[in-house]
């Protein structure tokens, strides 16, 4: 049969993620992404702990902060329309109460700093090389906060100038957790601002950096979630409704091409399990109060319990407890 479209060959990797092995993403869009199918399948993951990051530079200037654990102070907050900010981080560490934005970012910095000295994988996803440098702050900057674009300069970040700073990164990354693997990855979410041959330059930049920084370290690895959308799958059908961001479909094709390169199979018949579980909690009954739904409530309390009683380092207590209170609930 006639296969209409065109594979991408990636290498089954060395690393084998399982669930008793802690995971770090940072950057893009893709983060996100991979990073919530991480959650719902259970597995030990910290996910952007300044907020999606797009640059490489940002991405960089986040890992030494959480690397050295560089709390903030008032002088490293910014206000704009009666709001504190962060441009090291994106517009969820904003608030009205400077003192609560402080708390939050150091709080973050400190958990950050914590978790990556114990992870086993790092995930650096790059969105865009195009960034924006703040004149009077003279640093570029995370997110932008929507303040006036004259009090930025906009360019290209330079390949070499993006190797040399995670040649210093990476390492530092070495020292701080001698047992980190790390992959890169591309973000496959076209930044339109730039116009279609602004994007192309800018991920062009990208792949050339990451290539010459896997010819430097060859322990590093990349998955190509970039090069999956736009090769392989090819069709509008993958995408979003604004033509930009993957759809859920592409989504999917890109989390399953992942589990087939970094989890073996032995984790994916634990991970069938997992899904069972969490569905069964999201799962909303048509008759709450029928005797049907106390007998499927006792049956998930039942399973969950003998579940976490094999496996207690996956954290289904949330689900159980949910179960739990659903079944006393309808008893009272």
């Amino acid at each position: 049969m006639q296969l209409f479209r065109t594979p991408i060959e990636i290498p089954v990797s060395e690393f084998n993620l399982t669930y008793k092995k802690k995971i770090t993403m940072i950057g893009s869009c893709f983060t996100d992404n991979i990073g919530k199918k991480l959650t719902h399948y259970k597995f030990p993951v910290s996910i952007n702990p300044f907020g999606v990051l797009y640059n490489p530079e940002s991405v960089r200037n986040a890992l030494d902060i959480l690397i050295n654990e560089k709390y903030f102070g008032e002088e490293d907050l910014h206000e704009h329309n009666s709001r504190w900010l962060s441009f090291y981080h994106d517009t969820s560490f904003s608030d009205h109460d400077r003192e609560k934005v402080l708390q939050e970012i150091n709080k973050s910095i400190h958990a950050g700093n914590q978790w990556l000295n114990k992870t086993n994988l790092l995930i650096i996803t790059f969105g865009t090389a195009r960034v924006y440098h703040h004149k009077k702050k003279n640093h570029i900057v995370s997110n932008c906060h929507k303040l006036p674009a004259k009090e930025f300069k906009r360019y290209l970040l330079d390949i070499n100038e993006i190797v040399d700073g995670y040649r210093e990164l990476i390492g530092q990354l070495k020292k701080f957790n001698p047992n980190l693997h790390i992959v890169f990855t591309i973000s496959p979410v076209r930044h339109w601002k730039d116009g279609a041959v602004g994007n192309q330059q800018s991920k062009a930049i990208l792949v050339l950096a990451i290539k010459k920084l896997l010819g430097e370290f060859p322990e590093l690895e990349y998955f190509p979630a970039y090069e999956i959308l736009m090769d392989e799958l090819r069709d509008y059908r993958f995408y979003a409704e604004d033509m930009l961001h993957p759809g859920e479909t592409g989504i999917n094709y890109i989390w399953d091409r992942f589990c087939e390169t970094y989890i073996k199979k032995s984790t994916w018949k634990l991970m069938e399990k997992v899904d069972a579980i969490v569905k069964a909690k999201n799962h909303r009954p048509f008759h709450p109060q029928s005797l049907e739904y106390q007998n499927f409530l006792k049956k998930q309390i039942e399973k969950t319990e003998q579940f976490l009683d094999k496996y207690p380092h996956i954290d289904l207590r949330p689900e159980l407890d949910y179960f739990i209170a659903q079944l006393e609930g309808i008893e009272k």
